[in-house]
């Protein structure tokens, strides 16, 4: 156990909040902190979890009495945690006792890590501990993102004690359809890319210069391992029993089956067993957990009488530092940032202090940045200026949204007039050996994230020209005419498709973009991908079970577009393309019906999409009113 002291960190000499969301903060309180490192708290099993403590300091000792505690639990080591994003010290000058754990088996902790299984009970022992020590008060708040959101989730289900707020940011609520999966199709990139991570950091790795090397081998040539069947990357973790394991039930895990309803993976079926206390969800548009925080923000306001809020910023996945307000290629303007440090301190100062935080008192709960509204000229960065603004709203989806449906016809326009009968379907062939890329979206490793202009470059997986995307055969392009006026888009959408296909099981993909006119700095225009989303057809009726098709029937099938907020300027077009891959945001379906992960061959598929009165297939949008 080491003790160290120290004052403001480099983050912490900022001041003010961030513009144009909460205008938030107050002075530290203590210019010092002290931190002791690597408290061993025992777990019920006996195994000990190496625990940091930063306390409000004076004179180079912690200041007496009891505090208010704010735990963050993270298998990626709290030391370079709290170093990149979370800045404990930060609330612990501000009073807080900030606790920061690293998982079992992770970091300084004793155990074996398996992987989200254990965060419930674990959790819930910490905060059991914390409610014996003299400088706990008994109120209790969470705080961290990504997986540091499902130990937080992990240990309100579990019921743990002492817990008063929580604060969990980009997260899941069902780790089967937010993360692993999506729409039943494997999310191939986030799953090899996250246990090859997690290989990395795994405490066999780090002793074995050996075993580490063949790791990094396998991260060098990641490329290659995706173009194998799933269950041939089970090799690469040959000496890693542990993450094996996981990796291997994922694949055998397809359906969404009771596998997926342990605590660690679920959430949205237990919201029930939540404590009904003040919790602040906070996510990205451009978040591959974008659908979790939403249906956490939704299952839990709407049971709880406590204060819930709901933030929905122009991010990818995690908080952004630095006043970064730019995603991908592009820049949405200075309110864009959000600065959680200060979003966080508003929330615990007023549930877990009993301060008046008029920012979170007066206004409404609900606050999304609208992007759009930019010049869409290419700015000193060389980023194009989408821009955006932030609107408040009562509850999400926002009220008073209208309902809009965008028809696909078959000269490739998207109108609101219904087709008519008689219009032949369009065909085209998906060939699993030359999968759609993926450029920008929802995407999360390493490459190509956010909004970006939908043209092949060089370095991006699966491009090999410079051509649009909306060039490929196997990609169909549908468009309004140019806007004649403005349209904001917020809230939830969807895509109803009537298909058909030459194979017993095929994907159908859609992604939404905004596409700009020509100008001098983008001569083609710029199309802007917003969202994307997926629906493997043997999944078509049920997550729970697989059921493939009878070739050449026709069936209505939805793909789950999640949510957007978007202003399409006048004289932008509105997009969407339908396709059957996004590569390597998923496993190409080898089109042959045979389990997923252990395919012995691939098929190319004749895929149809119909478009006439008898098959409305549509786009379904939510619009502010004028």
């Amino acid at each position: 156990m080491v003790q160290e002291t120290g004052d403001m960190s480099p983050l912490a000499r900022r001041s003010g909040a961030a513009p144009g969301l909460l205008r938030y903060d107050r002075p530290a309180e203590y210019r010092e902190y002290a931190l002791v490192r690597d408290v061993m708290v025992p777990m019920r099993d006996g195994v000990r979890l190496a625990t940091d403590l930063y306390f409000p300091a004076s004179e180079g000792k912690p200041v007496a009495g009891s505090f208010p505690v704010i735990v963050d639990r993270t298998p990626y080591d709290k030391v370079q945690r709290a170093l990149a994003a979370n800045d404990p010290d930060f609330f612990a000058r501000r009073g807080y006792v900030f606790v920061f754990q690293d998982s079992r088996g992770h970091g300084r902790s004793e155990g074996e890590f398996r992987i989200y299984l254990d965060e419930g009970r674990d959790g819930y022992d910490l905060l059991e501990w914390i409610g014996r020590q003299p400088w706990s008060n008994g109120k209790v708040g969470t705080s961290g993102y990504s997986y540091d959101c499902a130990t937080q989730m992990a240990l309100a289900r579990e019921g743990a004690p002492n817990l008063a707020a929580m604060f969990p940011a980009f997260g899941t609520a069902d780790y089967h359809q937010d993360t692993e999966a999506c729409g039943g199709a494997f999310r191939l990139a986030h799953n090899l890319f996250y246990s090859l991570h997690h290989a990395r950091m795994d405490r066999n790795t780090l002793a074995d210069p050996v075993l580490a090397a063949s790791i990094a081998e396998a991260e060098e040539h990641v490329y290659e391992w995706f173009k194998r069947p799933l269950a041939k990357h089970l090799s690469i973790f040959e000496r890693l029993p542990n993450v094996q394991a996981w990796y291997r039930d994922w694949i055998d895990h397809q359906d969404h089956d009771d596998y997926w309803k342990q605590n660690g993976y679920y959430y949205e079926g237990c919201y029930d067993r939540f404590a009904d206390i003040p919790m602040f969800f906070y996510g990205g548009l451009y978040d591959f957990l974008l659908r979790g925080t939403m249906v956490n923000y939704q299952g839990l306001s709407r049971r709880h009488r406590s204060p819930t809020y709901f933030v929905l910023g122009p991010s990818c996945h995690g908080p952004v530092r630095a006043r970064k307000t730019w995603q991908g290629d592009v820049d949405f303007g200075p309110d864009a940032y959000v600065d959680w440090n200060h979003l966080r301190l508003a929330f615990f100062d007023r549930v877990l202090k009993g301060m008046p935080v008029a920012v979170l008192n007066d206004e409404p709960r609900v606050r999304v940045f609208v992007m759009g509204g930019g010049s869409g000229r290419r700015n000193p960065d060389g980023r194009m200026e989408h821009g955006g603004r932030w609107i408040t709203a009562g509850d999400w989806p926002v009220p008073g949204a209208l309902e809009e449906r965008l028809y696909l016809h078959g000269d490739g326009a998207l109108r609101r007039q219904p087709p008519v009968f008689g219009v032949p379907p369009t065909t085209y062939s998906y060939d699993p050996g030359n999968p759609c890329p993926q450029i920008g979206g929802n995407y999360t490793y390493p490459f190509s994230t956010g909004p970006q202009d939908q043209v092949c470059r060089p370095g991006t997986l699966g491009c090999t020209d410079h051509l649009p995307l909306e060039s490929r055969p196997d990609v169909l392009s549908f468009r309004t005419p140019p806007l004649e006026r403005a349209t904001e888009v917020v809230g939830p959408l969807g895509v109803t498709l009537y298909v058909s296909s030459s194979a017993v099981d095929t994907d159908f993909t859609a992604k939404l973009i905004d596409v700009y006119p020509p100008n001098a700095d983008y001569p083609r225009g710029y199309a802007m991908i917003l969202i994307d989303g997926i629906r493997r057809m043997r999944y078509r009726k049920s997550l729970e079970r697989a059921e493939l098709m009878t070739p050449g029937e026709v069936y209505e099938v939805t793909i789950d577009l999640w949510a957007t907020a978007n202003r399409f300027e006048r004289g932008h077009r509105i997009r969407l393309d339908i396709s059957s891959s996004n590569f390597p945001t998923f496993d190409p379906n080898p089109n042959t019906g045979e389990p997923i992960g252990y395919h012995t061959h691939a098929v190319t598929a004749r895929n149809t999409v119909f478009h006439d009165a008898a098959h409305p297939s549509h786009l379904l949008l939510q619009l502010l009113p004028a």
